[in-house]
């Protein structure tokens, strides 16, 4: 497992390349395996989110996007011009080809990718991914932004996360999918009693921290997001495997329902009951890991 501290600059390296300097850090050994961190995120997010492929064979390089931490938003407003400045990471790091994995609002530069740079793609993973227009959930109301997107709702919510674990990850559920009140007493009971499923609760909210640092990313995302109608995803090449949560209130099922059957060849492994972070909190989520470890090592040589 990763530990994944409060955001430090000395956990991370800056590569200078055409595009601008990219903030990245790497862990792990094997074939290379790019992980595209949602938002709020930065490289944080992604090494503790990606923290079992290491163990599984795979080396994991996890930048920072646009307008997230040292990644200045100039590098790449857009979902092409941020594909493109992962490809110029790639090039500094004398990488030619990699897996890709992009999760929620990574999707779309994670198809883009794909899209654009063909052959430095060798296989596509897309976790609870946008493909089509995104505008903020009618769960993310006035309240739960101010506290998860900003300083005092960030140290709020860590007090209450250290005190009253069970209110603060009921309220993250019920905001990020469509539960009844069952299945949310279900699921709180799993996550609560499970050490891996709360240490990627701590993972989540320790990449909100500092928010100041990554407000310029979360904003860009919402106004790119909001501009896509349906990426070209007919033009993915690679081997590709979509994972979604069928109950996600973030990024709605029909994303990835358009994006598996319109991908040739595409893979898909759909979480029963599954919210936006299904991928790590679900009951189905070993499953979907493995899932994806096993697709990676078949396609990743």
């Amino acid at each position: 497992m990763i530990k994944v501290p409060l955001w430090n600059a000395g956990e991370s390296s800056l590569l200078e390349t055409p595009q601008g300097p990219i903030e990245y850090a790497v862990a792990g050994k094997g074939p290379p395996l790019l992980i595209i961190h949602g938002g709020p995120g930065g490289y944080d997010q992604a090494l503790g989110m990606g923290d079992m492929f290491p163990p599984a064979g795979f080396q994991i390089i996890c930048p920072s996007r646009p307008g997230y931490l040292r990644t200045p938003l100039a590098v790449g407003a857009t979902c092409a011009q941020q594909a493109d400045a992962l490809v110029a990471l790639l090039d500094g790091l004398g990488i030619e080809r990699a897996g890709v994995l992009g999760a929620s609002a990574g999707g779309p530069p994670a198809y883009e990718m794909a899209i654009r740079h063909p052959r430095r793609v060798q296989a596509l993973v897309a976790v609870d991914a946008v493909c089509r227009t995104y505008h903020l959930p009618q769960q993310a109301g006035v309240v739960e932004q101010k506290l998860f997107l900003s300083k005092p709702g960030e140290w709020l919510l860590n007090k209450m996360l250290d005190y009253f674990p069970k209110m603060v990850i009921a309220n993250i559920l019920k905001t990020e999918g469509y539960l009844n009140a069952a299945e949310l007493h279900q699921r709180l009971q799993e996550v609560v009693q499970d050490p891996q499923k709360l240490h990627y609760v701590r993972v989540f909210f320790s990449s909100m921290s500092q928010f100041d640092l990554r407000k310029a990313g979360v904003d860009n995302d919402l106004l790119q997001l909001a501009a896509i109608d349906r990426l070209a995803v007919e033009k993915v090449q690679a081997p590709s495997l979509i994972i979604h949560g069928t109950a996600d209130a973030d990024v709605q099922f029909a994303d990835a329902d358009y994006a598996a059957s319109t991908i040739p060849g595409a893979e898909h492994f759909w979480i029963n009951r599954g919210t936006h972070m299904c991928f790590w909190l679900s009951d189905q989520a070993g499953e979907a890991q493995q899932r994806t470890i096993d697709f990676l090592k078949k396609h990743l040589q």
